[in-house]
């Protein structure tokens, strides 16, 4: 049992190292497409259940995670 984790002590490194690297490659301002305008702020979607318009300039200040889980 001890084989199989002899190397676990360097995830801590590991996710640090990558935590560093990532905040060097932050982006404030990405041109995805000139089509669109304004900011995630000025749009919305729909609930689950369809049934209610959420806004996203409701969640301005915080950090917000899209998942794509499209299906086909």
């Amino acid at each position: 049992m001890g084989e199989k984790y002899k190397m676990l002590w360097l995830l801590p490194y590991f996710l640090a190292a990558f935590g560093q690297a990532q905040k060097e490659n932050d982006q404030k301002w990405v041109d995805c497409d000139r089509s669109v305008t304004g900011t995630v702020y000025d749009y919305g979607a729909l609930s689950l259940e369809g049934s209610q318009y959420i806004p996203f300039s409701k969640y301005q200040g915080k950090m917000i995670l899209f998942v794509n889980v499209a299906t086909f």
